[in-house]
């Protein structure tokens, strides 16, 4: 059974509640049962319907730069710096309603309507609490990514909203992901996205903030090993984010 921790999303969640359980939780339930019925546009542009409405009464605005760099029409892995519960969501609503997946933690996916989301973005899950679980998700991710499934990573895994916008440890692990499929990786920024949907006030209007950062093509790494990998897309969004905060001093 999902576990309501944090107000600033289950609040939302509950001021949905009619539109949720009348339609949005039937109609996911539905295409859950009946997947040869919907095609994974479908399936994601409804995904996204619900998202909206989520950010909407969350009170979150997002500020987004860059979606010239997310490609149309080549396969890409998406890698973020990841600092809570919002962070998929400013994501994948802003991608010009280009289906991703996001590789998603297990555990992460017992929460309220996570269930029918992950089915909804045709997410890979992945189990963090085991080395086997691990591997199994980045070798589903890879082969879904052959299929041309486009996917977002958040190589921190686990999130601690207490650490604000600072850049914790990237796995090189989920670098296997692009170095096995050859595809254009696209860092991703995001920055004051703990703020959302993270703890208990929920009158308090938040501002997040999205960049889609230059892309990085598969010819540009292909001499590079997983951990020299990880430490490139790293440093770009170290770089973005200590930007946006020069700026605001």
């Amino acid at each position: 059974m999902a576990k309501i921790k944090d107000l600033r999303f289950s609040v939302p969640i509950a001021v949905m509640l009619p539109w949720i359980f009348c339609y949005s939780r039937v109609k996911s339930r539905y295409m859950m049962k009946h997947p040869e019925k919907y095609s994974i546009q479908d399936r994601y542009d409804f995904g996204m319907k619900v998202i909206d409405h989520i950010a909407k009464h969350a009170r979150v605005t997002t500020v987004v730069t860059g979606r010239e760099y997310v490609p149309k029409d080549e396969t890409c892995v998406f890698y973020s710096n990841h600092q809570g519960k919002y962070d998929a969501l400013a994501i994948l609503r802003n991608m010009d309603d280009i289906p991703c997946a996001p590789l998603w933690e297990l555990k992460a996916a017992d929460r309220m309507l996570a269930h029918e989301m992950a089915f909804l973005v045709n997410a890979v899950l992945i189990d963090l609490e085991s080395m086997k679980g691990k591997a199994k998700g980045i070798v589903d991710a890879i082969e879904q990514i052959k299929t041309g499934g486009n996917m977002l990573i958040f190589p921190e895994g686990k999130t601690d909203p207490n650490k604000g916008n600072a850049l914790g440890e990237f796995q090189a692990g989920c670098f296997a992901c692009s170095l096995k499929t050859k595809t254009t990786i696209v860092p991703v920024a995001i920055y004051d996205s703990y703020k959302a949907m993270n703890g208990n006030n929920i009158f308090e209007h938040v501002t997040t903030q999205v960049h889609f950062l230059t892309p990085i093509r598969p010819e540009e790494y292909k001499d590079l090993n997983k951990q020299e990998l990880c430490e490139l897309v790293k440093s770009r969004i170290a770089a973005k984010l200590s930007e946006i905060e020069t700026a605001k001093s």
